[in-house]
């Protein structure tokens, strides 16, 4: 079934904001500012870097370090298959680990490990509220938490990703037949707290009070796992030539508003909950070099008549934002074993993802809009 776009983000709508961007570029007094100019150059045989020499101090000698850059646009070696970043020392040969991660309230703030996922599902619940599925595969944290229990909406969403290990903390009768058939039929591994003995999983007091104190420790998983790493699930390119600037993106639900605002300097999207700056375990805001918003369908879970199921196959509507730009696409992807695809409402044409982690937002018609830069300079402060 194709579920098409909210009347209200049309192209437009979508030109009308870029314009105010560029009055308020022009006119000062905006706190927020997005670069309208993009530049490419050619591909070389060897990537382009850039170098940066940073002065450390310390008690008793400084030392200049220096790190290097690699564009990932020119990078002609080994890429990590869920950002297609360069794998500098070649690909993992690990599964990738798919963590349901709870967002319920503010019981389960602040999280641990989750800016460090390569993809991020985000996807409603009950009451408005939403919860994340992290897939985490070019590098593994520490610990991961909250971990809560399984939904119905994750068996589809992970089915792409080549057998992960799919971790969560409980679920209902009905949810467990669920994940057990589908692990029966190669979907996944099934690393259910209740039933793994690894020490990977554990609770922590000091997150309070139980379900907001599981903790996943992934090394203990998956760390010494033999296995092929998941192909690609995504096409990284160049932006689309349809793409206009916005400040962001603003998702709001019954229970719940997430906005994405770009940010120049780091050239993300830095994710605002509830009005809030989303701060995770270490003290950093939560961002993400892609946004995808799909508009799907849900309904009543079969195996848990109170919780909402995401329909995540077939084809739709959404939004691509990257690179302090968004373009309209039409999302596609038939069955669950399937990459994703996107094409620009415009052209017709594949669009490309850029580098990096990608967070998914799963709405539902009427729930998005772009910010206005009233909105976005109430974020920044």
């Amino acid at each position: 079934m194709r579920i098409t776009r909210n009347f209200a983000l049309t192209k437009s709508f979508l030109l009308g904001v870029s314009g105010l961007l560029f009055l308020a570029a022009c006119g000062g007094g905006q706190k927020t500012s997005v670069n309208t100019t993009t530049t490419s150059s050619p591909p070389s045989t060897l990537p382009s870097t850039t170098s940066s020499v940073v002065e450390v101090t310390t008690s008793t000698e400084t030392v200049i370090a220096t790190t290097t850059t690699i564009d990932p646009k020119e990078w002609v070696g080994p890429k990590h298959p869920l950002t297609g970043l360069p794998a500098l020392e070649g690909i993992v040969p690990r599964p990738a680990l798919a963590v349901k991660i709870g967002n319920n309230d503010f019981n389960s703030l602040p999280h641990e490990g989750l800016a460090e996922a390569d993809i991020v599902y985000e996807a409603l619940i009950e009451a408005g509220k939403t919860r994340f599925l992290g897939i985490y595969q070019s590098s593994l944290p520490e610990r991961i938490a909250p971990v809560r229990s399984a939904r119905s909406t994750d068996i589809s969403l992970i089915g792409n990703l080549s057998n992960p290990h799919f971790a969560y903390w409980g679920s209902n009768e009905g949810v467990g037949v669920e994940v057990e058939e589908a692990e029966r039929s190669g979907t996944f591994v099934r690393q259910s707290a209740e039933v793994n003995s690894s020490g990977a999983f554990s609770r922590d007091p000091s997150r309070g009070n139980s379900p907001y104190d599981g903790v996943l420790n992934p090394a203990y998983l998956i760390g010494d796992v033999p296995a092929s790493a998941p192909i690609a699930v995504f096409d990284y390119g160049a932006l689309p030539v349809t793409a206009v600037s916005t400040f962001g993106l603003r998702w709001e639900t019954d229970g719940r508003v997430v906005e994405y605002l770009w940010d120049q300097q780091s050239s993300k999207w830095k994710r605002f909950q509830d009005g809030s700056p989303m701060i995770d375990s270490n003290g950093i805001q939560l961002d993400s070099e892609n946004i995808v918003l799909l508009y799907v369908d849900y309904s009543r879970s079969n195996a848990d008549p109170n919780s909402p199921q995401a329909q995540s196959t077939g084809s739709g509507d959404g939004w691509l934002l990257r690179n302090g730009k968004i373009v309209g696409i039409t999302w596609d992807r038939q069955f669950e074993a399937l990459k994703w695809s996107f094409f620009d409402d415009d052209t017709g044409e594949s669009v490309n993802l850029d580098h990096g982690r990608t967070w998914f937002i799963l709405a539902q018609l009427g729930e998005a809009s772009l910010l206005t830069p009233v909105e976005a300079a109430v974020l920044t402060g």
